[in-house]
């Protein structure tokens, strides 16, 4: 099943409440609690493209597929790179590693821009 999710996109980006950021970033109060809760039946492109502008993501990153079973869970199904995934809290993770490994990241979040 193909649902939309902001949950991860706004986790990473560091947003704890998506409604309040949705609403003060213009999105109709309906509008904000439908997106922010996954409730979605059809999807503006116009949201869409703005979601993805205020987020720096792509449409992919605001969906998740969860394989209705068992045999379409397979690397080569269409929908594979967008499956559901367990979240990660990274600041978690990152409290817990080492200098060593936070400079490695910083070099290389560093490389990437």
């Amino acid at each position: 099943m193909l649902q939309f999710s902001i949950d991860r996109v706004c986790a990473a980006r560091g947003i704890p409440k998506p409604y309040k950021f949705l609403v003060k970033n213009g999105f109709l109060p309906t509008t904000a609690t439908k997106l922010a809760k996954g409730d979605v039946e059809f999807l503006r492109v116009e949201y869409l493209e703005k979601l993805c502008s205020l987020l720096n993501c792509v449409p992919n990153d605001l969906f998740e597929w969860t394989p209705d079973t068992k045999s379409e869970d397979r690397p080569d199904h269409p929908l594979y790179s967008i499956r559901k995934v367990e979240k990660l809290d990274f600041a978690e993770e990152l409290k817990n590693l080492p200098m060593s490994k936070l400079r490695e990241i910083e070099a290389i979040i560093s490389n990437m821009k």
